[in-house]
């Protein structure tokens, strides 16, 4: 009898090692499940785009008026500004007869001759 109580003694020590060495790969998993969600979150949360064009608008009596388009990285369009996507792009320079900056060029890149 006197050889069980040392090999219960360690089956006792080894058990509570285990205990241990799970709760730290539970800790573990659970870092690392919390920086794949944050990770997961950055990505959802990224900026749209930034629109390829811009349209310059002149204040006139007041109120704003189109004044001509412009490429997003013109800095001739000045301050007051409104984002374009393509197709509004295309349509203010075939459609509205805005003006196409003579600067930046944008109805080259937009197919407009």
């Amino acid at each position: 009898m006197s050889e069980e109580v040392p090999r219960l003694e360690r089956l006792r020590s080894v058990r509570q090692w285990l205990v241990w060495q799970l709760r730290r790969t539970d800790q573990s998993i659970a870092e690392l499940e919390r920086q794949e969600a944050a990770a997961a979150r950055t990505a959802r949360t990224l900026p749209p785009p930034e629109p390829e064009w811009k349209l310059s608008m002149l204040r006139a009596g007041g109120k704003p008026s189109p004044d001509a388009v412009h490429t997003s990285d013109c800095h001739m369009a000045g301050k007051p500004t409104k984002q374009l996507t393509r197709e509004q792009a295309l349509r203010a320079l075939t459609e509205d007869g805005i003006t196409a900056c003579p600067y930046c060029r944008p109805d080259t890149d937009l197919g407009v001759l």
